[in-house]
């Protein structure tokens, strides 16, 4: 079985297109004006049976918001702790902006942008964890590569 791989540029055009698709259906409704007490009441029930259509916005930005650093990071070849300690940072940095919108009631970003760098944040924690042990692991084994072999023999012990 083999893998179909997607070019880099198709990728690109595939988050455009999220971002796209997303600010022509926000032009369709009003903006939320919701006070929402944490940045992730989206995940609620109630709320995505009130604002089902928001919610998939939501949901939608998240995804090309999530992509986005993964398609930047996939020019870089190994690197794996660098990358995961910069989605670790990028990943921390919405989670706070997300707080702080929700928590000063802000408009600097509609509350629909701060929901979707909330769920981006949350989902952005999952590869950070695999490019960290990735990167770990891969120190560890060029670690061990460049150890002595304890099992060779030496060549000073002759016991002729």
């Amino acid at each position: 079985m083999s893998l179909m791989k997607i070019g880099k540029e198709y990728v690109l055009a595939i988050i455009g297109g999220l971002f796209l698709l997303t600010y022509v259906l926000q032009s369709g409704i009003d903006p939320l004006t919701i006070k929402p007490s944490s940045p992730y009441v989206f995940l609620n029930q109630t709320f995505f049976n009130t604002y089902p259509f928001t919610a998939a916005i939501i949901f939608i930005r998240a995804l090309g918001l999530f992509l986005s650093p993964l398609w930047v990071f996939s020019f870089f070849e190994s690197a794996h702790l660098a990358k995961g300690g910069s989605l670790l940072v990028i990943a921390g940095l919405m989670q706070l902006y997300a707080l702080q919108q929700t928590a000063t009631a802000s408009k600097m970003v509609t509350l629909e942008w701060s929901f979707s760098l909330a769920a981006a944040g949350l989902a952005l924690l999952l590869p950070t964890a695999l490019l960290l042990l990735q990167g770990m692991l891969h120190s560890a084994h060029e670690k061990i590569a460049a150890a002595p072999n304890p099992f060779t023999p030496d060549d000073d012990d002759d016991d002729d």
